[in-house]
């Protein structure tokens, strides 16, 4: 008896390209924050070509708005203790000590403000270009881009906490 398992050949993550070229377009929030580059978010985010590179502008613009709304008290807190971009501000631990996380080069705050962006922004795309199927498909569909929708804001808000040294919260009382 013989068996055969063919492995998927996995390919460098340079070999990674979307499938449409957004050029260089990006979205910038002034000097603290980092640039969203929309090519970027496509690729992290697995948004595909379906959406235009307007649109994903448009949801894009949102999301950073979104992110530096939650985030406007804490960035003013910390423009006036001297820091100049997020890139430059420390991470606080529960001992009260401050230290930057650096990972991959980059301080773990500029990840995760990215992160947030990408997460924000792929829930509004998911909002606002669902396509619309009354099948028993289009229903099992529908709901698992829901579930997906919801997880994309969770990641959303957990980053922002992280941004801010806070406890993620699990649980919200409406």
């Amino acid at each position: 008896m013989s068996s055969l398992v063919a492995n998927k050949r996995v390919l460098p993550a340079g070999s990674d390209t979307p499938d449409v070229d957004d050029g260089d377009t990006s979205v910038s929030a002034g000097d603290f924050w980092p640039v969203i580059k929309l090519g970027e978010l496509r690729l992290a985010a697995r948004i595909t070509g379906g959406i235009t590179t307007s649109r994903l502008m448009h949801a894009t613009t949102e999301a950073v708005a979104h992110a530096t709304d939650q985030l406007r008290d804490w960035r003013a807190v910390q423009v006036k203790a001297g820091f100049e971009t997020l890139e430059d501000v420390p991470s606080v631990s529960p001992s009260g000590d401050a230290e930057k996380l650096i990972i991959n080069g980059e301080n773990v705050k500029v990840y995760r403000f990215r992160r947030a962006v990408y997460s924000i922004a792929r829930a509004l795309v998911l909002e606002g270009y669902r396509d619309v199927d009354t099948t028993p498909k289009g229903d099992k569909d529908a709901a698992s881009l829901d579930q997906q929708r919801d997880d994309l804001w969770r990641d959303a808000r957990w980053s922002i906490a992280d941004i801010r040294d806070e406890t993620r919260l699990y649980a919200e009382l409406c």
